[in-house]
């Protein structure tokens, strides 16, 4: 069972145990749908239930229902939650998650190997793949410039217009 990190606790929040989480998805609304979050604690995964969670300018305040004050809560701070990859709402076909495209072989037209895809990064104009190669280099997510991602063959095909400088 794998485990995807879903943010980051920023701070503990008031006296009975709340946390300040900052959350990596746009859709707030997907937060509210687990049941359980992850996190770690003493080298393994530990399951959280979340009691309480609500929105606030650019974050998430959560309370969990068995830790109920901010030192039981301040082995959280800094850390990353995760949730259970089953658990993830399922995609549309060819919608993929940030983890599902970070760590792809970019090849281009030729099958040459490019580099690496080593993050995504969310603008309103469009999603952009950043990858390190010889070069760093930024790839819209736009069919003009990805040929196509293979997650099974762990690659992603990147047009040769798309290194114009």
């Amino acid at each position: 069972m794998g485990y995807i990190p879903v943010g980051r606790v920023l701070s503990a929040r008031g006296l009975r145990g709340e946390i300040k989480f900052r959350y990596y998805n746009d859709s707030e609304s997907n937060l509210c749908e687990y049941a359980a979050l992850y996190a770690d604690r003493d080298g393994r995964k530990i399951e959280l239930r979340p009691s309480r969670v609500q929105a606030q300018r650019g974050h998430f305040l959560i309370q969990f229902g068995e830790l109920e004050t901010p030192g039981a809560v301040s082995f959280l701070i800094g850390k990353e939650l995760y949730v259970r990859e089953e658990d993830l709402p399922r995609l549309s076909e060819g919608e993929y998650y940030d983890y599902q495209l970070i760590g792809l072989r970019a090849i281009n037209e030729h099958d040459e190997p490019v580099g690496q895809v080593t993050e995504v990064i969310h603008t309103k104009a469009s999603d952009v793949i950043v990858i390190e190669g010889e070069r760093e280099l930024l790839i819209p997510m736009q069919a003009d410039f990805i040929l196509g991602i293979d997650i099974g063959a762990a690659s992603i095909r990147i047009a040769e217009g798309a290194f114009v400088e």
